[in-house]
């Protein structure tokens, strides 16, 4: 029986977060166990399922797929049928979509760890693996768009543009990305499309969808409406018009096309606008409320996430330039940069909307306070540490190699901040770890009140 809350389908919401903590907690661990090898480079080495390549790619695409998509999939879930005020379209159908994910994510995570991967960052998963997922994207954007259509709302609220637009974009850029570079367009011409698939899994899924949350529940913490709903569709258009072509900077200084390379600093350039426009909003509708990021934990994760948004819309600005891209290209700083975005800024609004999420539809959660604290800065002082260790040794590194240090050295020079890469994903692990605990002592050892 599937019990609704709302016009929402609690279990299926629950089914898909309660997954993507499995497979967060999952990745997350394996992600310190390859920080390790930077460390001691034969730390279980001799395995062949957890030598460093396999491991990679198993945490990447954990917390990309795993974790990120499986959790927007069950918030999509909550917030379509709320900003519709209509049940989702065919249940029946969500419940095809969770299935149809979990397996052919677990299938591509079992080929990954037997050597079976597609040599193209971000789109590792074979090709069986990607059919399933290809297949949800088409599900979901079914279910969503016909429950929007249906919906009798006078207004289209601009979460509901983001995600109509996330989804539809994304099933394009995943087909794309995974099909042409490995099966028909090789080489130098792969290479380019390969460098838009990237960008635009950040840009074009995880963004739109992590827009649309804040948008969806920062109204709701602060009591109050966006600051304005213009300005918010300033920043999804631009977010349309300059994002997708951004991609190639990922390739400067490489041989595919000189005019692709060019283009991709001034529309990288312009995303200057989208974080300003849509960080000025949050910030504006947070006016006169910032007392209550103090008590209120959901709220405190969703603008930490803000901030690490902030701070990633200028990083990418900046380092798509040339004179930056001399001194951080291959170093640690890309990797810090992607963590600010996928740890600090996600993952942060994720945790936010599960604090809100969860205890709406089950009267057992009532998270307790003293432990969420301790989640929330173990979360907040671990993944300070991870980035801010990674941008420093990427800028280390890149200065040595400019001036001409031999390999080894740089690499001696570069333990220092790995060792402090390690110690702040320890936290990250055990924060999530003391959130974990927390859910399950609610769900299973807490008695059912009524919801108030």
């Amino acid at each position: 029986m599937n019990i609704s809350v709302g016009n929402v389908n609690t279990r299926l919401v629950k089914a898909f977060l309660y997954t993507s903590l499995v497979w967060f907690l999952l990745s997350i661990i394996v992600g310190f166990i390859v920080s390790l090898k930077f460390i001691y480079p034969d730390f279980i080495g001799t395995i062949p399922f957890l030598t460093y390549g396999r491991l990679r790619f198993f945490h990447t695409n954990g917390v990309i797929w795993g974790w990120l998509t499986t959790a927007f999939f069950g918030i999509l879930m909550y917030m379509v049928p709320r900003l519709t005020n209509r049940p989702i379209y065919s249940e029946k159908l969500g419940w095809i979509s969770f299935w149809v994910w979990s397996i052919g994510f677990l299938i591509g995570w079992i080929f990954l760890l037997t050597g079976h991967a597609q040599g193209l960052e971000y789109a590792e998963f074979p090709f069986v693996a990607d059919l399933f997922v290809f297949g949800t994207f088409i599900l979901v954007l079914f279910n969503v768009f016909i429950t929007i259509l249906r919906s009798e709302e006078k207004q289209l609220y601009v979460s509901l543009w983001y995600i109509i637009a996330a989804l539809v974009w994304s099933s394009l850029n995943y087909f794309v990305g995974n099909v042409f570079p490995g099966y028909f367009v090789p080489g130098t011409a792969g290479a380019a499309i390969s460098g838009l698939y990237i960008h635009n899994v950040l840009g074009l899924w995880h963004t739109p969808v992590g827009v649309a949350m804040v948008y969806f529940l920062l109204p709701v913490f602060v009591k109050k409406p966006i600051y304005s709903h213009s300005l918010s569709l300033i920043g999804f258009w631009s977010l349309a018009f300059f994002y997708p072509l951004g991609g190639s900077h990922h390739y400067l200084f490489s041989p595919i096309p000189w005019w692709a390379q060019i283009t991709a600093v001034p529309l990288s350039v312009m995303m200057i606008v989208v974080v300003f426009t849509v960080v000025y909003n949050f910030f504006a509708t947070m006016k006169g409320s910032w007392n209550m990021v103090v008590e209120s934990i959901p709220l405190r994760f969703l603008t930490i996430g803000i901030i690490y948004y902030m701070i990633t819309c200028f990083q990418g600005p900046l380092q798509s330039l040339f004179s930056l891209q001399k001194v951080i290209h291959f170093s640690d700083w890309v990797v810090g940069h992607a963590h600010i975005a996928l740890l600090g800024t996600f993952t942060f609004w994720i945790i936010g909307a599960l604090y809100y999420v969860l205890p709406k539809m089950s009267s057992r959660i009532v998270f307790s306070k003293n432990l969420a604290e301790s989640h929330f800065w173990l979360t907040l002082a671990g993944t300070v540490i991870y980035t801010s260790s990674l941008t420093a040794a990427g800028l280390v590194q890149g200065y040595l190699w400019l001036s001409g240090t031999i390999f080894i050295e740089v690499v001696n020079s570069s333990q220092p901040f790995w060792v402090a890469r390690s110690f702040g994903g320890a936290l990250v692990i055990i924060g999530q770890i003391v959130f974990i605990y927390d859910l399950i002592k609610n769900s299973l050892f807490r008695k059912t009140q009524l919801v108030s």
